[in-house]
């Protein structure tokens, strides 16, 4: 693993959406796993700026691989919700390159992957507490791949309050 340590928040962001770039450039199908959140805000401010309207970029299929419903509400969650207003809607991704994961298809999600080739990179967030993406601490184990875990408790203040 290369470790990169930048200036501060901005440079982050463009190092960050030009590594992501370098990818997303490949001329094969290229999967990307990619979170919401607020690290990943400024990346995705300037990866649209350089993506949006460039169909030599139709290649790339995002994945978002946690979700939390909103409460009381039926529809997209909380992650892909977050996903749409941060990049695929400012950047214009084609709905088809969206690969929603959701309560109806985490059990075959794996399997589709595997399918689909693989992902080629996965972009993680790390909160404040530990976590990363949807794993809350101590909730998960890691040889886990994609599970359903009940919010129960405390944890149901903390999270998906649409």
């Amino acid at each position: 693993m290369k470790l990169i340590i930048t200036e501060d928040y901005q440079e982050m962001s463009r190092v960050a959406a030009h590594h992501l770039l370098g990818y997303m450039s490949k001329t094969r199908r290229v999967n990307l796993a990619i979170t919401a959140g607020s690290t990943p805000k400024g990346m995705y401010e300037y990866l649209t700026t350089l993506v949006k309207g460039k169909p030599w970029y139709d290649n790339c299929y995002f994945y978002n691989f946690d979700e939390i419903p909103f409460r009381g509400k039926e529809g997209e969650g909380v992650t892909i919700t977050n996903l749409r207003n941060l990049f695929f809607t400012p950047a214009g991704i084609k709905e088809e390159n969206i690969q929603k994961l959701t309560i109806d298809n985490y059990r075959e999600h794996d399997q589709k992957l595997a399918r689909e080739g693989g992902l080629d990179l996965v972009v993680l967030g790390l909160g404040a507490d530990g976590h990363f993406c949807g794993n809350l601490p101590n909730t998960t184990h890691f040889h886990e791949q994609t599970v359903e875990f009940p919010i129960q408790g405390e944890m149901v203040d903390i999270v998906a309050h649409g």
